[in-house]
This record gives structure tokens, C-alpha cells and sequence, in this order.
């Protein structure tokens, strides 16, 4: 039986997206008009494919008739009604409305940024000021207060770095002064990102803020890319809390490798000898891929001055202790084509995705007119008590909660539907106030309610979704309707098969054959001897593990591999093909194994058992069942077909 995701394809190759603006009744199914339209789609799509191309449109109409009688038939019978049919259909519109619900120019404007950004890198500072995410208003204005007084500061004349080492809440400026060396795409958070790439070089930033605070950021430099390194690596530990002679006992381990290596000694073995990273030393120090501006720069620096594969740095001191890095390989950044898609993936789902959903929301506010009642919103946070944090709130306690929230369209939504979405979410943060988990809950309403009215118009406003959406409908009861009518009852009816096989078994007729056996041989001391008892099988044809046993009885794995196979002469035939003749011996030597090829009979024509022929029955006892099936379906239903318009398919 046929899968039902194959079928939907194939299906749908047989369908387009085309609209023409003149239509006419092409023909008409017990008074159902079918449009001229639908089979020009058809038509127009099918001549693209490889085959039909420059045929007829009246070449079509048989199938095209055939589908919409099959169609119209599981109408009939009830199966566009049925709870799995509109659950699966749903399911498939679900799918299928997603491009239709992006700002699709926005994503791609950001997939193409983050290329560009990919390919080259900025060198950046920043000083934080932290902010909680559920922080209140008067604690964001003092943050924006005071990280614009350390920017006042910083443009009157003091030094970045020592304003970073006293005041960030980074709490790696203190050390670095707030130096956070390369990076490109995806390596910061957006809006951070964002600021570095924007800004020149010596320039300094307004406040940026992310989800940890406010940042002022100062972009040093940029440089094009280096691309990504694979290393391999051997490490020593050493940290900053353990004691003098500790280090100085680690110090000596990573010299003596160092020296072993420079002798000579292999690295895979150093790595298994000396390396204190697990995590690398199980598979000989291999690293994955890294991108530049991944590693402190101390480090990138020496290990992308690295120019053959297999060569090594010398000892490197980092915070963690020390390593000798060794090249495996280098490459460079993908060409955008290929990357479009993972950097897609990406730009989805990170604070990017979150702009291209906004942008498409204002853009459906616009649209439907969307109007907002900000007044009766915070409403609902006075009413609200402790027991909506843990899901216990009953809004009906609050009164009748009948004023709208908002509106669109013609459509309003009241307080009370605001307030149920609000109860349905059983637990939030005791941090956040009333009025935050109503703000949140409001946009999380306003976004889902904009989408579903939107998902209403497609049809009405994208012809190429309706389309889809017939297609699909129709694929689905075409399947569903083909499963029952033909393609299960041929597997279930065994009387039916058996039955059609008799009457039609000289179609399942073998063409003369050869009856062969090939040997293969793994021992070259053997082969006169393999060749030897071969001619005698082709009278004896002793079982094969006879034969195995009777050259090398003492081996436990066989010295001999035995096939026997039969060949048409249309088949593709072993070793390059054989002498079409019974006795007929072939040799072959094949490296360091003999195969002997051995021609044991020619079989005349002759009737191919069920069980040889069974899955060819099968296909043809469904074709059998589908064309009485569509038979019956003529006789049932009328058809009128408007020649006239027939020609004028185009």
C-alpha cells in the first residue's frame, strides 16, 4: 500500500498555483461546474515535468475526470467529515500558513546581516550597568542614569578602561577593562551585537540595553574573518589558586611534552601520555571546529598563525593552565548560499525572530485597524490578587469585566476574555507585579488573536494558499478514498489475487534463463579445487553449506562463499556476462579473492510461481480494481464535457 506522504506528493506535482483571469465551465459532473481554470493549473503544471512535455490538453482530461469523480465519490461518502480527515487537514494548514504569517523581506534583510557579519569581525568594549528582567521603572531609569552619567564621564576625558575596572558590574573589566576581544554574529546578544557593528571605530555607544542591563560599548576595530581552525590539543592544568610548587610541577610536565614532541614522538601519544582534559584526551585531543574570535585572543593568535597541518605551538599559559595546540586543518567562511539556511535557522531563534514577528504584528495592526484600551488593561491589575500566582485566580470574583481591551476589526475583546487567558497560565514569578503579568499576558493575547484572524483571510488573500489548501484537501480524501477502494482491499482480498493470477498468468512468464552458481574464492591453493567439485555440482547440486564443508571442513569462517542465481538475459548479468550455455566455467580474479563462475542449466520459458510474482500481481490487481472502480463511477455520475473550451486551453 502506497505511504500516505509519498502519495500527497506525487499528487501534488499534478497541481499549480496559476490563476488565469479569463474562466469558463470546461466541463461540468453531475451539474458541478469544473472550471477551466483548475484543469489549466493541472495542465500547465504537468507540462513541465520530464515526459509530457508539448502534450495535448485532451490527453489530460481522462485523469482529470478520473480524480474528480474519485473526489466527488469520497464526498459522498462522508470522508470530508470525518474527525481524522479535518484533524489531519488542519494539521497540514497549520504548516502550510507559516510563510504566510513573516515578514519574509525583514528575515531575509536579517539573514544577509548576519553574513556580512559573519565574515567580518569587530573588536568591541563595553561597560555594564545590571538590571534585573523583571526590574520596575524606577529602577530602569536610575540604571539609565547612571551608565549615561559614566558615558558623560568617559566623552569629558577619563579613561574607558579605569571607568570599566571601578564601576562596570562586568565582573571580568576589573581585569580586562572591559576589553572583550573578537567576535562576530551570534556571539553577543543582538542588541549588543548590534551596537558594535553600528558603531565606528573609537566610538562610544548610547546606552544599549539587553536582557542583563545597560552597556555602553566602544568599538576598537574590525578585520575580515579568519574563518575556523580544527585543532587538536594537549592540556595541562594549573589555576590560579594552586600553590607555587604545584605550578612549577605542571610547568615541567607541559616542557617535557613539549620537548618529546619536537624529538618526534607522535601527538595522539603525548595527548594519551600527558593531557589533563578529559573531555579531549578519549578522542586524541580533537577539538571541534572553532570560528575566530571564539578563543581569548592570546591564544587565537598563535594558534592561527599556524600554517601546516601537524604543526604545533609551544607551550601556552591560559587561565586554566597550559596547552600545546596542533593544527588539523583550516578553512574559510562558506559562501552565503550555502549558509542561508542554517543562518536562518539561527536568526529565528534568537532576538532577531523576535523583531521579525513584531514587524509582521504592526504590520497586521495597520491593516485591520487594531485599537487598544489601555485604561480598561490596567484594570484588570487592580483586580487582581496573590492567588494569581499560583493559578488560583477566579476573574469572576472581579465583577463582569465587560469593557474591551482591545479591538480588530470589527471584532472586540473584553476584560473578561483578557482576564480568563490571564487564569489559564497556573503559576508566575512572585517577582513579577499585577500589572507586568497582565502587560506580558495582553501582548501574548494580542499576537495570538492578530495571527488567528489573519489565518482566517489567507484564502481570501493569497489565491496560491487557497490553491494549496484545495490541493491538499483533496489529496487527503483522494488517499484516503484509493486506501479503501483499491490499494487495501488488493493486499486483504487473497481469493481476489489468487484468482486474477490464474486468469492472467501468462504475464507473469520467466524468458529463458541461466541457472548459475559463482564461488568466490579466498584461498588462490584452492580454486582447481573449487572448480573441480563445481562442474560435479551442476548434476548433483549438492546444498550449498555440503559444498562449503566438503572443501574446508576444518575452518570455522568458510574458505568458499557460495550464490545460486538465475538470469534473464535482459538482467545485468555477473562478471561482465558469461557464454549463454550450460557447463560453461568462468574465472575471475578479483585481487585477493577468485570468483568462478559456473553455468549449471538453461531453463526454458516457464510460469513464475505466486510467491516470485507476487508484488507485480498485486500493483496490477489494484490497476484492475481501479479501473472498475472508475468504470461504476461513469456509469454513476454524469459528465459533460464543453469541447469548445477544451480548445481553448492554453
Amino acid at each position: 500500500m502506497m505511504k500516505r506522504s509519498s502519495f500527497l506528493l506525487l499528487f501534488l506535482i499534478f497541481l499549480s498555483t496559476s490563476l488565469f483571469c479569463q474562466d469558463e465551465v470546461l466541463l461540468t459532473i453531475d451539474d458541478q461546474p469544473v472550471m477551466r481554470s483548475e484543469f489549466e493549473r493541472i495542465y500547465h503544471k504537468n507540462s513541465n515535468i520530464e515526459g509530457y512535455e508539448n502534450k495535448p490538453p485532451a490527453e489530460y482530461l481522462d485523469m482529470f475526470i478520473n480524480f474528480k469523480l474519485k473526489v466527488l465519490e469520497a464526498r459522498k461518502l462522508g470522508y470530508d467529515t470525518a474527525s481524522s480527515f479535518i484533524n489531519e487537514l488542519a494539521g497540514y494548514r497549520e504548516q502550510l500558513s507559516k510563510p504566510y504569517l513573516q515578514d519574509r523581506n525583514l528575515i531575509d534583510q536579517l539573514v544577509r546581516e548576519a553574513y556580512d557579519r559573519t565574515i567580518k569581525e569587530v573588536n568591541a568594549s563595553h561597560i555594564m550597568v545590571k538590571l534585573p528582567a523583571n526590574a520596575s521603572p524606577a529602577d530602569t531609569l536610575a540604571a539609565y542614569n547612571k551608565v549615561l552619567e559614566l558615558r558623560k564621564r568617559i566623552l569629558a576625558g577619563e579613561s574607558f578602561e579605569t571607568i570599566a575596572r571601578n564601576e562596570s558590574d562586568d565582573p571580568s573589566g576589573k581585569t580586562n577593562g572591559g576589553q572583550l576581544g573578537w567576535f562576530s554574529a551570534f556571539t553577543m546578544v543582538y542588541p549588543f551585537e548590534n551596537a558594535a557593528y553600528n558603531n565606528k571605530v573609537d566610538e562610544y555607544s548610547m546606552p544599549v540595553k539587553s536582557r542583563y542591563g545597560y552597556h555602553i560599548i566602544k568599538t576598537n576595530a574590525f578585520r575580515p574573518a579568519m574563518g575556523e581552525i580544527k585543532l587538536a590539543h594537549i592540556m595541562v592544568r594549573a589555576g590560579r589558586n594552586d600553590n607555587s610548587k604545584t605550578i612549577a610541577d605542571k610547568k615541567e610536565k607541559i616542557d617535557t611534552c613539549y620537548k618529546l614532541l619536537k624529538e618526534g614522538r607522535l601527538f595522539t601519544d603525548m595527548v594519551r601520555q600527558y593531557s589533563e582534559d578529559a573531555g579531549t584526551a578519549r578522542s586524541n585531543g580533537q577539538m571541534r571546529w572553532i570560528r575566530s574570535g571564539e578563543l581569548p585572543g592570546e591564544l587565537e593568535e598563535k594558534v592561527f598563525a599556524l600554517s601546516d597541518s601537524g604543526s604545533f605551538t609551544e607551550p601556552i599559559k591560559s587561565e586554566y593552565g597550559w596547552h600545546i595546540f596542533q593544527l588539523q586543518g583550516k578553512r574559510s567562511v562558506a559562501p552565503f548560499e550555502q549558509m542561508k539556511s542554517q543562518l536562518e535557522e539561527r536568526v529565528m531563534m534568537d532576538e532577531r525572530g523576535k523583531r521579525t514577528e513584531e514587524s509582521f504584528v504592526n504590520t497586521l495592526k495597520k491593516e485591520y485597524g487594531f485599537a487598544a484600551y489601555t485604561e480598561n488593561i490596567s484594570m484588570i491589575a487592580e483586580m487582581m490578587d496573590s492567588s494569581v500566582y499560583s493559578g488560583n485566580w477566579d476573574p469572576a470574583s472581579s465583577g463582569e469585566l465587560i469593557e474591551p481591551v482591545f479591538s480588530i476589526g470589527e471584532r472586540e475583546y473584553s476584560q473578561k476574555e483578557l482576564a480568563g487567558f490571564i487564569a489559564r497560565t497556573k503559576r508566575y514569578n512572585k517577582k513579577d507585579t499585577y500589572l507586568t503579568i497582565v502587560d506580558r499576558k495582553y501582548n501574548e493575547m494580542v499576537l495570538n488573536e492578530l495571527l488567528n484572524h489573519e489565518k482566517k483571510q489567507l484564502d481570501a488573500k493569497y489565491p496560491s494558499f487557497r490553491y494549496l489548501m484545495e490541493e491538499y484537501h483533496d489529496g487527503i480524501l483522494l488517499f484516503n478514498v484509493m486506501d479503501k477502494k483499491v490499494w487495501s482491499r488488493a493486499v486483504s482480498d487473497s481469493a481476489g489475487l489468487r484468482d486474477y493470477y490464474e486468469k492472467h498468468f501468462v504475464d507473469y512468464m520467466w524468458g529463458e534463463r541461466a541457472d548459475v552458481s559463482i564461488y568466490t574464492v579466498h584461498n588462490p591453493a584452492l580454486v582447481k579445487q573449487v572448480g573441480k567439485l563445481a562442474k560435479k555440482r551442476i548434476s548433483s547440486r549438492i546444498p550449498e553449506s555440503d559444498f562449503v564443508r566438503t572443501i574446508c571442513p576444518q575452518d570455522s569462517v568458510p574458505c568458499v562463499e557460495v550464490k545460486d542465481q538465475k538470469f534473464e538475459k535482459e538482467d545485468e548479468l555477473p562478471q561482465g556476462g558469461f557464454n549463454w550455455k550450460k557447463g560453461t566455467v568462468k574465472t575471475t580474479n578479483n585481487g585477493d579473492k577468485t570468483t568462478v563462475l559456473v553455468v549449471n542449466a538453461i531453463l526454458p520459458p516457464a510460469r513464475k510461481t505466486f510467491n516470485e510474482t507476487q508484488g507485480q500481481v498485486t500493483a496490477d490487481y489494484q490497476n484492475y480494481l481501479d479501473s472498475l472502480w472508475i468504470d461504476s463511477l461513469r456509469t454513476k455520475y454524469t459528465v459533460t464535457i464543453n469541447r469548445d473550451v477544451l480548445q481553448r486551453v492554453k
